[in-house]
């Protein structure tokens, strides 16, 4: 007999953080376009794309309404010495501002997102909540806080960074210099690691709980173990993990709700082409014609000092203009090089261009480590080079490092020498590129949207 119930409503949040909340809306976007009812919570400084995407915009409140790109502009650091800080430094600051000392606002906001959609699907239609992972407000739903009008909804974490839950099989996470290895020796080694980082983490784990409790979470101090150790991925009905088995380090100790789901396919353009392409795009179009390879570099929307990866790749690539054109991504409308810094010949260099529309052409993908941008590389199987420091950096670039779909550069701002090898290597040989196109039908055979819905239906029907 045919099943007849209507799809539930999809109630989104996510991190603001650009990073996350791009894949986020992807996926958001994609079901809106199958037939679900979807809202999404999320930041003002966002709402337009929200509302583009087909979702039913609803904001975050108060402290909860990060602007990201303000947060991180060069001319307003979020403390005065903020871009002199060690990355390390910077993370505690961004975890302790836009990660725990926000809870309070963001469940507040959750809870009025969710009263506001269950008063429009009043016909009976239940409501999933789908939240990025990194997005902590939601917490309090599985500590003890009051729901008010109606139970608990189904939950699925949407992880779209490396998942950051704890494993006897993995090395702990932001500790450089482990190797992952699957015998006892190591199992010991991260005990004793994990051991550690609860000790380092002790302080932001207090914080956590206490805004916690004050978000009405009662059980919120019997929230145990280190810091990003999987607390916010497993109170969840589903976990959809954005990537592919052959990315990641193997472990016995998945956790049974836990499903990869493929990466982002490419965006299609919009029927007229992509907007805002440079003038010299045509160079791009043609270089298979020519012979020539493209080598496309970016630095993403955090860390956008264009002298750590995007002028030494430029200046790297000057030895080979004969057969390599650089595409040199700023990341941000508006930006550009300094006035010192000459361009070779085979260097064109733009503020802002879509990776989707750029990747199909490309023969070495130059970026820093984002998950995101590791994704568009996985996507369009371009093999790449990674700088990785920062945020999630270190665990992507490790990644992309031990499964060869690219070479890891290992510190954020490399030589012109380091960089010249390194694109040379993924541009010559091709190892990197066979990696990363059998990555991209891992990819494509777990079809992302499709996993993605047929795992929120079988959870809404359990």
């Amino acid at each position: 007999m045919a099943n007849n119930r209507p799809k539930p409503a999809l109630l989104f949040t996510s991190h603001p953080l650009t990073g996350h909340l791009t894949p986020t809306l992807r996926i958001a976007a994609a079901l809106a376009g199958r037939g679900f009812p979807v809202y999404f919570l999320g930041p003002t400084s966002h709402r337009a794309r929200i509302a583009s995407a087909g979702a039913m915009f609803l904001p975050l409140q108060r402290t909860a309404d990060l602007d990201d790109l303000r947060y991180y502009s060069p001319d307003a650091p979020p403390t005065p010495d903020y871009w002199r800080l060690s990355w390390r430094r910077r993370g505690l600051v961004d975890f302790e501002r836009t990660w725990i000392d926000v809870v309070p606002d963001e469940w507040a906001s959750v809870v009025g997102a969710l009263a506001e959609v269950r008063r429009r699907e009043a016909g009976g239609r239940g409501v999933v909540l789908v939240v990025e992972a990194m997005f902590f407000g939601v917490m309090p739903l599985f500590l003890g806080a009051e729901v008010p009008g109606g139970a608990r909804p189904r939950t699925v974490a949407l992880s779209v960074t490396v998942p950051f839950v704890r494993s006897v099989d993995v090395p702990p996470f932001f500790v450089e210099g482990l190797g992952f290895g699957a015998g006892e020796e190591e199992r010991r080694r991260n005990e004793a690691v994990w051991a550690q980082w609860e000790v380092v983490t002790e302080g932001l784990m207090e914080r956590l709980r206490g805004k916690l409790a004050e978000a009405g979470a009662a059980g919120a101090e019997g929230l145990e173990g280190p810091f990003l150790s999987g607390q916010n991925y497993v109170c969840h009905d589903r976990i959809l993990q954005m990537g592919v088995p052959g990315l990641f380090f193997p472990r016995s100790d998945w956790p049974k709700q836990f499903r990869f789901i493929g990466v982002l396919p490419p965006a299609e353009g919009p029927s007229a082409g992509w907007p805002n392409l440079p003038p010299w795009w045509a160079e791009v179009t043609k270089a298979a014609e020519t012979g020539r390879k493209v080598a496309v570099v970016a630095q993403g929307t955090v860390e956008v000092d264009p002298s750590d990866l995007i002028i030494p790749t430029i200046r790297a690539m000057a030895s080979r203009a004969h057969d390599v054109l650089v595409v040199a991504i700023l990341g941000r409308k508006g930006a550009a090089l300094p006035e010192h810094v000459e361009l070779p010949l085979n260097a064109r260099v733009t503020d802002y261009l879509h990776y989707d529309a750029v990747l199909p052409f490309a023969s070495a993908w130059v970026h820093n480590g984002g998950y995101g941008a590791l994704q568009h590389g996985i996507a369009h199987g371009v093999p790449m080079v990674v700088t990785g420091e920062g945020q999630d950096k270190i665990e992507n670039a490790r990644r992309i490092e031990w499964c060869g779909a690219g070479v890891n550069l290992g510190r954020v701002a490399p030589g012109v020498e380091e960089v010249r090898q390194a694109v040379g290597l993924v541009l010559d040989d091709k190892r990197f590129r066979q990696k990363v196109r059998a990555l991209q039908k891992e990819s494509q055979e777990l079809a992302c949207f499709d996993a993605a819905e047929r795992e929120i239906l079988a959870l809404a029907r359990e």
